[in-house]
């Protein structure tokens, strides 16, 4: 009775285990973009974003600041869509940002004046 009451407890297990599974499958193909690899570095009232973008298309890069959200996307040569969202410090006051390209990497740099 115990073994039966293991087995039926295991084979629910494994049926839970494919379910999830599938799901992460199913949700990574339908995802249509990728996030880059970035590195942050802060500094007093600048944040320097770098990100890794290989056979970045440069007319592709759209960027739209919303608040203290900083909005990054682009395509490459490839086809592959990459869209990033990041957080901007909440110090920052009237932040701007400028936009340099190297050999696939994008780097933004948000600049603004330190709040009160």
């Amino acid at each position: 009775m115990v073994r039966k009451a293991i087995e039926a407890e295991m084979k629910r297990m494994e049926e839970i285990i494919e379910f999830v599974s599938r799901e992460v499958k199913e949700s990574m193909e339908n995802q249509s973009y990728i996030e880059p690899l970035y590195t942050e570095i802060r500094r007093e009232n600048r944040v320097v974003y770098v990100l890794d973008v290989p056979y970045l298309r440069d007319e592709t890069i759209y960027i739209k600041l919303e608040k203290n959200t900083l909005n990054f996307s682009c395509t490459d040569n490839r086809g592959t869509k990459y869209r990033l969202s990041l957080r901007i410090p909440n110090d920052m006051s009237q932040p701007e940002v400028k936009v340099s390209r190297v050999k696939g990497r994008v780097c933004l740099i948000v600049e603004g004046k330190a709040s009160k």
